[in-house]
């Protein structure tokens, strides 16, 4: 890791790091079968909420490079490392994901099912390795003044904001994909 990367990016490289450790940790010894496997018709399979995050977090990659791109071109740079405010130091530094939301993801961001697991961790792989590089690039820059797009109509989030975000998206999906494995009609 970079040690002149600011902290709130430090933070956000350990957690993308932690979670592509946690998926290969969960999927390693995994049959495609058992990837694939579902505890009930209306709960995700592991596969599924992989590559739900590839879904989402694919799409994110684009529009974060392009904010990042944006700052650095309109000089939205900041003064040594950077502070964020009471409130949105709050938002990036503690913010967990709801423990059960209560909208279905819109079709875009639906997973296929029935994928091979290499495909799915290749791709999970990729994305992050692209989060990662992502978070480097985006040194230097106020996280905060940079807004980047949200998946929401018309509304936007600061730079900081859309990585806290995706972390915690992450890592509440990776939670659901553990719960899918220490079910207790898994099968072995």
């Amino acid at each position: 890791m970079d040690p002149n990367l600011v902290e709130e990016l430090r933070d956000y490289v350990e957690q993308i790091e932690n979670i592509k450790e946690d998926a290969l940790e969960l999927t390693a010894p995994l049959e495609d079968s058992q990837f694939n496997w579902r505890p009930s018709a209306q709960k995700w399979s592991i596969s599924e909420c992989l590559s739900h995050l590839n879904a989402a977090d694919g799409l994110d990659v684009p529009q974060l490079s392009e904010g990042i791109e944006r700052g650095r071109s309109a000089g939205l740079t900041g003064k040594g490392p950077f502070r964020y405010g009471f409130i949105s130091r709050a938002f990036v530094r503690y913010m967990e994901p709801p423990a059960n939301l209560k909208m279905k993801a819109p079709k875009v961001y639906r997973p296929v099912s029935g994928q091979p697991k290499d495909k799915v961790i290749a791709e999970f792989v990729s994305i992050h390795d692209q989060l990662l590089d992502l978070i480097s690039k985006s040194n230097g820059l106020d996280l905060a003044r940079i807004k980047v797009p949200t998946a929401m109509r018309g509304i936007k989030m600061s730079l900081g904001q859309r990585f806290a975000l995706l972390t915690a998206h992450d890592r509440r999906h990776l939670r659901q994909a553990w719960d899918v494995r220490k079910h207790p009609n898994f099968p072995v």
